[in-house]
């Protein structure tokens, strides 16, 4: 009876070592799993935290010049991005990109790359302008308005050459753009293209009106009032009387047939300075392009 007891009790102590040793089995397995399963979370996050990042740089190229940018592809995706000017027309652009963010913390994983890209240069020069106005037809001054500089009428000229882009290229970069807007519309800044129906001019007529860089109508213009500094062109006819102020410079591009004219007390003065000024708002024709990348 006693061996019998004994042999129940080895066949019990052998259970539990089974038991244990499968637990012990079990739970290495577990824990194994649960790191390989861990170690292939990190790298995933990290092969999407560099793609994030080439995402910004594509990001901050096609959008250049604007900066900073930041963005999410879907949810916990997140990227950021930096452009920094180190010559004329040479950019560094530095881009992030982190899961779940770019905030540096134990469970973000994140990669960071930088490109050297270049922005074509603008041959156009604001120095080739120096007339306060040129015309393609006559220009007619009368009363007390007074222009201070050249004028130059029944004049060939160029919109590409002037400005070294072309028309499509300055209304699709224009800051504003306007479709026959209301008398004296506001914002005028940067670049501003109006594109004016064959009923309708663009009216400037308020005294307290004013604005600055390149205006340019597709259309007639009237102005009586108001101080613009820049480069005004007018793709029509160009009335000016009143008392506006405009400095920098006016061109009318409305064939030979058309007078343009200056009357009652309206002050057109060339000036280098506005001119420089609107030049540099000129938006590229030519997208920049990469020069070199890494990955920091």
């Amino acid at each position: 009876m006693s061996v019998l007891k004994n042999k129940k009790g080895f066949i019990l102590i052998s259970a539990y070592m089974v038991v244990s040793v499968l637990i012990i089995l079990a739970t290495a397995f577990s824990a194994r799993s649960i790191g390989e399963k861990r170690v292939a979370d990190k790298e995933r996050d990290t092969i999407q935290a560099l793609w994030l990042a080439e995402a910004g740089l594509d990001r901050a190229i096609v959008e250049f010049p604007n900066t900073p940018l930041s963005g999410t592809l879907g949810t916990g995706l997140a990227y950021s991005t930096q452009t920094t000017a180190l010559t004329a027309s040479r950019y560094l652009v530095t881009s992030t990109g982190g899961v779940p963010s770019t905030v540096v913390s134990p469970n973000s994983a994140i990669r960071k790359v930088s490109a050297i890209i270049e922005v074509p240069v603008n041959l156009a020069s604001p120095g080739d302008i120096t007339s306060a106005i040129t015309a393609t037809g006559d220009v007619e001054v009368r009363g007390s308005a007074e222009v201070n500089g050249d004028v130059d009428e029944n004049y060939t000229f160029d919109f590409e050459d002037i400005f070294g882009i072309s028309k499509e290229a300055m209304r699709s970069g224009a800051t504003h753009h306007y479709v026959n807007p209301p008398n004296n519309v506001t914002p005028v800044d940067h670049v501003t293209w109006i594109d004016v129906g064959a009923a309708n001019e663009v009216n400037i007529t308020t005294t307290g009106w004013s604005g600055s860089g390149i205006l340019v109508i597709d259309g007639d213009l009237l102005i009586t009032g108001g101080h613009f500094s820049g480069i005004i062109w007018v793709i029509g006819t160009l009335m000016v009387s009143g008392n506006p102020i405009i400095d920098g410079a006016i061109f009318v591009e409305s064939g030979a047939e058309f007078e343009t004219t200056l009357t009652g007390n309206p002050t057109v003065s060339y000036d280098s300075e506005a001119i420089g000024d609107a030049f540099s708002f000129i938006p590229s024709s030519s997208a920049p392009y990469l020069i070199n990348w890494k990955e920091d």
